[in-house]
């Protein structure tokens, strides 16, 4: 009887320590849900996993965050606004009806400002990628601010490093922020010859414990560039040649120049203000050049974040699927969206709308994989199109509007991109820049087996119901 009584008082105290913690922090109800689940269903060690993947960051942390967002950029923010309201923004342009709409939307939501002189070129190969950043920090001659969810200590990552030494000896400012849960394997004697050569490097977020940081969620994903203020990088690359799970045969990197690269300056130092403990920068113009006016595209760079009230990058996600009168093409490593998304997407392909998603085969979270299956059988059913990239592990993250809008960045299309990760997003309004994602896009499905109806009907039962328990967890995967 002891042992019964004690499982009792066991269970009932692991409930009741469950709905305190799971109440204790605001969350939306799905993610209330989910936790609920974990915590009943696993006592005890169901805690163990909510310490690693539920703890949300201290309100002071993210509100240091957000204070940065009061250095310099608001009143910008409203004069476009004004503009926008008033018919007088981006006068020369003959914009397409509701775009201006979309691009205030995303200057509410985020403080997005547009640009329009901006010349992009598209990197979807990891070496050209390399190499074309390594030549343009080597011809560094102010500063190079970089900012990484991962960098692998191996022969690029010690190259790169290397580099950025030989261009703080010449003079160069640079500045590393970087996520120690995605560069899990770097060490401080990693970094040693560019410190004590004046480099700066910083630990995004670091806690208490320094570099160590117990949270699998509220990472830093964003991947930015900044070379002498008039070169930046956005995408999905990560630096090195390995990676957890399958090779990524497949990406997209931005290399832009243009007034967007302002823009990418302003969320470094928002990042980097955040983090750095002592040497906190502000916007000196030397940061902010005049930009190189090298081509036309219209450019709002997008930030998400786990202290937005607005899930800024999803919104400007539905904006662009709401504008879609052709096309939606979708490339994402998970595709794990909530209802909304779901919704749009589904309604866009029963009104007659190409919908196209291509996701890889096989990706380094096999539950997320799982999650995506579900979610891909109900869009199969809508009547839209699924491709499965079968040449390793696709890991561009675009959204492709008409063959004239373009959404590319480091969020893939999931609840933990939009709510528990810090991302960072490039809205391209232009058609030329969007007719090469497409041409990508046509040329990946040479690589990849498209999923048909009767392929979803004909799954056994096992194989559905580990895809239902999986979109159980989606919303605190």
């Amino acid at each position: 009887m002891w042992i019964i009584t004690s499982l009792i008082v066991v269970l009932v105290l692991n409930t009741a320590a469950a709905i305190v913690t799971v109440f204790k922090q605001q969350r939306d109800i799905s993610a209330t849900w989910a936790w609920l689940l974990v915590l009943l269903l696993l006592p005890v060690l169901g805690f163990i996993i909510y310490a690693f993947f539920g703890r949300k960051l201290s309100v002071n942390k993210l509100r240091d965050i957000q204070t940065q967002q009061r250095l310099g950029i608001d009143q910008l923010v409203e004069t476009q606004l004004h503009e926008a309201k008033t018919q007088t923004l981006l006068p020369d342009r003959q914009l397409p009806h509701g775009l201006m709409s979309m691009i205030n939307t995303l200057l509410v939501a985020d403080g997005a400002l547009i640009t329009e002189d901006n010349h992009i070129d598209i990197l979807a190969d990891r070496d050209e990628f390399m190499n074309q950043l390594f030549t343009d920090i080597a011809q560094a001659t102010n500063h190079v601010h970089l900012e990484a969810y991962t960098i692998e200590p191996d022969d690029w990552g010690i190259k790169l490093r290397d580099l950025l030494v030989a261009a703080a000896k010449r003079g160069v400012r640079v500045r590393v922020n970087y996520d120690s849960f995605g560069s899990h394997r770097l060490s401080q004697k990693f970094w040693r010859p560019l410190t004590s050569v004046g480099g700066q490097v910083e630990v995004f977020v670091a806690t208490r414990l320094s570099r160590a940081n117990l949270r699998i969620n509220f990472r830093n994903h964003r991947k930015i560039i900044v070379i002498d203020g008039q070169v930046g990088y956005i995408g999905g690359f990560n630096i090195g040649h390995s990676h957890r799970g399958p090779a990524i045969s497949r990406d997209t990197q931005l290399r832009m120049t243009g007034s967007g690269v302002q823009s990418l300056q302003t969320r470094f130092f928002m990042d980097w203000n955040a983090t750095a403990k002592v040497k906190k920068v502000y916007f000196q113009q030397e940061y902010f050049p005049k930009p190189i006016k090298a081509g036309h595209s219209l450019i709002q760079i997008v930030s998400g974040s786990p202290g937005q009230s607005i899930e800024a990058i999803k919104l400007g996600y539905l904006r662009l699927i709401a504008l879609a009168k052709h096309s939606i093409w979708i490339q994402t490593p998970y595709f794990v969206p909530d209802d909304s998304l779901l919704d749009a997407l589904v309604i866009a392909a029963n009104s007659g709308i190409d919908v196209r998603i291509m996701v890889p085969g096989k990706t380094n979270q096999p539950t997320m994989t799982r999650a995506t299956r579900y979610y891909l059988d109900q869009i199969v059913q809508s009547g839209a199109q699924v491709f499965i990239y079968q040449e390793g592990f696709l890991h561009a993250k675009t959204l492709v509007v008409d063959g004239r809008y373009v959404a590319t960045g480091t969020a893939n299309m999931d609840v933990r991109s939009f709510k528990l990760n810090f991302e960072v997003a490039a809205f391209i309004y232009d058609h030329h820049v969007a007719s090469q994602f497409q041409q990508l896009f046509l040329s990946d499905m040479q690589a990849a087996t498209p999923l048909t109806q009767r392929q979803v009907a004909s799954q056994t039962r096992w194989h559905q119901i580990g895809q239902e328990l999986s979109r159980l967890l989606a919303p605190i995967l």
